[in-house]
């Protein structure tokens, strides 16, 4: 299994009403890609971070087809423009000594096939996550 974690602070020009829109469409990924065999959206507690949510999903191709689900784009570009911090990270029990290097490759190739959406990620003013170059 590989859950797949977002963790989020809006900026403070964001208003509620934006904000809990961009939680819906997080939480709309979760009800409409099949890929996701479950999830949650909320508070983030005991981090540095407002908002996160979790997505879980069976391996690799999974992944793939959780990051490149038009309900993932759709809230890319619903929320990013309103994010302040973004952290994204995958953990897994897969004992595969690659697995690392297989899900930063999977995020490059979405950010390669939409470059706007990497664009988007570029201009969130704190972003780490998977791939990520440095």
């Amino acid at each position: 299994m590989i859950y797949h974690i977002n963790r989020v602070t809006m900026k403070a020009t964001a208003t509620p009403e934006q904000i809990e829109g961009v939680l819906e469409s997080w939480r709309n990924q979760g009800r409409s890609n099949p890929a996701i065999k479950s999830f949650v959206v909320g508070r983030d507690h005991g981090g540095d971070y407002t908002y996160g949510a979790v997505f879980v999903v069976e391996h690799l191709d999974g992944l793939f087809a959780y990051l490149t689900h038009p309900t993932t784009y759709q809230t890319d570009h619903l929320g990013l423009h309103l994010v302040e911090r973004l952290e994204i990270f995958d953990v897994s029990d897969d004992d595969d000594p690659d697995l690392n290097a297989k899900i930063q490759e999977l995020h490059r190739r979405r950010n390669e096939l939409n470059p706007q959406i990497a664009g988007m990620l570029a201009d969130v003013p704190t972003y780490t996550g998977s791939g990520v170059d440095d």
